[in-house]
């Protein structure tokens, strides 16, 4: 214990200030690690609210194109459209007959490759993007699809996207993100 009169050792001096940068950096790697882990869940939660948009857009545009020919092409356009300012990529489209409003999609869909099961599904990856003037529809094409007064068929969009860690500081791997919404193709008594 130091006296009041007693005056420190220049020994004494280092080690306070040795156990002071210690502190410090232990302190300091903390609050990063806290900061980037932070902004790194900001951004995916953004970006998964981005992937939900998406999936309802391209509800939305499925149902009230209802059965015309073109109806796949511009439920594509309107997800990459809704996710443009997304840094990730879509990975994979499922437009799929859904049984009700809440109809989860049909297991073999889930992992379907293009053009996906006939009568259940379409399945659209990148190879489809961006491809509007020469467009192959998939294994449910619209012109298949109910839309009268009586019984219209439910569709499901599903919109796999993946996306890379922002700062890289918690790692290299990709957010996978996946939404589905489900409606009512808008009944047409004219068609």
């Amino acid at each position: 214990m130091l006296r009041r009169h007693q005056k420190l050792r220049p020994d004494d001096r280092s080690d306070e200030r040795g156990a002071a940068l210690v502190e410090f950096a232990i302190v300091a790697s903390l609050i990063l690690t806290l900061g980037f882990g932070t902004y790194e869940m900001g951004t995916a939660w953004s970006d998964s609210q981005l992937v939900t948009q998406a999936a309802r857009s391209g509800a939305r545009v499925s149902t009230q194109l209802g059965i015309n020919t073109s109806t796949d092409s511009f439920t594509v356009q309107s997800i990459e459209a809704a996710v443009g300012d997304l840094d990730g990529a879509v990975d994979r489209i499922v437009i799929y007959k859904a049984n009700a409003p809440d109809g989860a999609i049909p297991p073999a869909c889930e992992t379907a490759a293009p053009p996906g099961i006939p009568g259940q599904c379409s399945v659209y990856d990148a190879t489809y993007f961006g491809t509007y003037g020469t467009w192959v529809d998939g294994a449910w094409p619209p012109a298949t699809r109910l839309n009268d007064l009586n019984s219209s068929d439910h569709v499901g969009v599903r919109v796999e996207v993946s996306r890379p860690l922002v700062t890289g500081f918690l790692g290299n791997t990709d957010i996978s993100m996946v939404d589905t919404a489900v409606m009512r193709i808008e009944p047409n008594a004219g068609d």
